[in-house]
């Protein structure tokens, strides 16, 4: 280590150490390069800005951010990167910005070197060949992350742990590993960017002194068309962009001073809702989209007897362009498929060229979403705009989602979009269940990253690592090595499970082929058949996946899954290791099990209200399901504070919230 050590070196040391301890049984030792003993130890790992690595020719100091090289020279075997400033809680923090490239430095080689594989949070997902001796030979490797930004929205929030955990403490013990394994996995980002619905405070801030800011409506008033959070914008008028600019250069006064400061860039992203404005000038920036005349709420036909009501239950139906957000009562509906892309591409580039007059470096960004996400029909995306796409489904991901993705962002990358943030919600998908899309998005991610995406939210990381770990294992992967593909992620995994790897590989087959037999419209189907919750959701959307159970799977799927994680545990032949692996995975698969039973129990009970029969079996069956849960929360199989959350505020699963108590130091990400 160097005589002064940061916060970067201080963790890759930690993370080299623990590794080489479950390798060799015993750690190696640790010492400042003053004090190191060249007769005693002639082979030396030196990590990070030692006196060594400059003596040796390594450019220590002059590494970019997150960039690393693992390079032999001599008898020494130098780990070094960009770490800039970068300091030891702020490494720990997935969510933060933060140059780590020491560390990456340390996990590059202990995955080329050491074989070493992190497959789901928690000791059983490390994978550490176990070694007597260790040689390397000739090593020369210099690298940085793809993506200036990767990582998971999560679902951690502390008045949520207070559900599904028995206890503060497993509930902190979850969320830390699996924060582990994100950052092994090199989630992270080097530059941050403002983003995310800037326009939810306009109408309670502006509404009665600029009505002219907001979308003009068939009625003729400027309002919100449900609730003001979501009230969209007059995109076209020029003193929005110039309000907007305003808003950003007050914001921009104290992020500029930050030690890590953002992009700056003019967050112009709407509202969660599509795009409504009725008025002359937006019509005007419209591209030539016959579907505008076909439309009713565009073609004038509502401006006489325009109902509200109407138009909240049509935008619930279907927003635009087949959207599949959620799952509704009626079919989707080409009510709004006319695309508003053009005006919102507009837009975006007068905001860029108004923020442009006070920072030469500023853009703006925006999404392509709702009734603006397909391509813009005449309007080219310019230089300093940037896009956030945020693809149209979340289950399942078919052939026709892929091809739909791939038109869409392709489309906006012929029009000139050259920087665009990937922003997909399909990781909501499928609940705490056994599912696995990935191979098909894995290839469009590759498609997307060879078309301009330098950065990746993905909404959102829900925890099933046991009933999901193909999926999300590979899903995780592919944030820093966009091109690497499912099959390649499939063998990572299968290399954690020795002899019992191909009764494994048949087992994730059948959870892959399950999941790709399911239409939009049969999956719909089923959903209809289990309206639950608050809100009234179809079953299957992703607040309500548990609803659907008895449906989505059949006795015979358990039966098959169990009897291929009986066969790898036979394979396995006592190698504990790989058996605690089996049996990770039967840990999701019983959960989803168990759940299910609570669902058909719960439907029963319904049906007849008054039979007290039916209500003792539903009791019975979901204290079963808790009691389970109790009984593995502490192997990190899934974060059951969301999961029992969402159960309980939209299927109706009676979880108790724990009182109140010291809170665990979580954090929460959100836009």
């Amino acid at each position: 280590m160097p005589e002064k050590v940061g916060g970067v070196e201080k963790f890759a040391s930690e993370e080299l150490t623990y590794h080489f301890g479950k390798a060799f049984g015993k750690k190696p030792d640790i010492v400042g390069e003053d004090k190191l003993n060249t007769s005693r130890h002639p082979f030396h790992i030196y990590l990070g800005a030692t006196k060594a690595a400059a003596a040796a020719g390594l450019p220590v100091g002059k590494l970019a951010d997150e960039e690393h090289i693992v390079k032999t020279v001599g008898n020494g075997l130098y780990l070094i990167g960009g770490d800039a400033d970068t300091t030891y809680d702020e490494v720990k923090n997935v969510w933060g910005v933060a140059m780590r490239g020491t560390l990456y430095a340390a996990y590059d080689f202990l995955e080329n070197e050491m074989g070493v594989k992190w497959l789901w949070p928690g000791p059983t997902g490390e994978v550490v060949p176990k070694r007597k001796s260790f040689s390397i030979g000739e090593i020369s490797r210099r690298g940085g992350e793809p993506m200036e930004l990767r990582y998971y929205f999560n679902f951690l929030c502390n008045d949520k742990v207070k559900v599904g955990f028995t206890s503060d403490e497993t509930a902190k013990a979850f969320f830390d590993e699996q924060q582990k394994l994100l950052l092994r996995q090199r989630h992270g980002l080097r530059r941050d960017f403002k983003s995310g619905h800037s326009f939810s405070h306009w109408w309670k801030k502006y509404g009665k002194s600029h009505p002219e800011y907001f979308n003009l409506l068939p009625n003729g008033k400027r309002m919100p068309h449900r609730s003001p959070e979501i009230c969209t914008i007059c995109v076209s008028e020029p003193s929005v962009w110039k309000q907007r600019v305003e808003e950003w250069r007050a914001w921009w006064r104290e992020a500029s001073s930050t030690r890590h400061p953002p992009h700056p860039w003019v967050n112009c992203c709407e509202s969660d809702a599509a795009g409504l404005c009725t008025c002359e000038r937006c019509r005007s920036w419209d591209g030539p989209d016959p579907r505008f005349e076909k439309s009713k709420y565009w073609n004038g036909s509502l401006a006489k007897d325009f109902d509200e009501k109407w138009l909240g239950k049509k935008l619930a139906v279907g927003l635009s362009a087949g959207g599949r957000w959620t799952i509704t009562k009626e079919p989707p509906s080409d009510e709004f498929a006319a695309s508003l892309s053009d005006r919102y591409v507009h837009f975006y580039n007068n905001v860029a060229a108004e923020a442009k007059r006070y920072n030469p470096e500023a853009k703006a960004i925006g999404y392509a979403y709702v009734n603006y996400i397909e391509p813009p029909l005449k309007t080219r995306v310019g230089p300093d705009t940037v896009i956030i796409f945020v693809p149209r489904s979340y289950f399942p991901y078919d052939g026709e989602e892929s091809a739909t993705f791939r038109k869409q962002w392709g489309g906006w990358a012929k029009m000139g979009a050259t920087r665009m943030v990937y922003r997909p919600n399909y990781m909501l998908a499928g609940g705490n269940h056994p599912i696995d899309m990935a191979r098909l998005i894995l290839d469009d991610f590759a498609f997307a990253y060879t078309n301009g995406m330098f950065a990746c939210q993905q909404d959102s990381l829900t925890g099933a690592w046991s009933a999901q770990a193909m999926h999300l294992y590979a899903m995780t992967r592919a944030m820093r090595d966009p091109l690497r593909g499912y099959e390649k992620a499939r063998t990572d995994v299968l290399s954690g499970f020795g002899k019992a790897a191909d009764a494994v590989n048949r087992y994730f087959n059948m959870v892959e082929s399950h999941t790709a037999k399911w239409t939009f419209e049969s999956y719909r189907a089923i959903g209809l058949k289990n309206i639950t919750g608050c809100m009234n959701d179809v079953g299957g959307s992703f607040r309500n996946p548990n609803a659907v159970l008895g449906d989505f799977f059949d006795e015979r799927f358990f039966t098959n899954c169990y009897a291929l994680l009986d066969e790898a545990v036979r394979a396995a032949a006592n190698d504990a290791e790989i058996v605690a692996r089996v049996e990770y995975l039967r840990k999701g698969l019983r959960d989803t099990e168990l759940g299910r039973n609570c669902r058909i129990a719960q439907k029963a009970s319904d049906a007849a209200p008054d039979d007290k029969a039916k209500k003792a079996t539903y009791d019975v069956a979901f204290k079963a399901l808790v009691d389970y849960r109790a009984s593995v929360e502490g192997d990190f199989v899934c974060n059951y504070a969301h999961h029992a959350n969402w159960e309980r505020s939209f299927v109706g699963w009676p979880h108790k919230v724990r009182s109140a108590g010291k809170k665990p130091e979580t954090q929460m990400l959100g836009e």
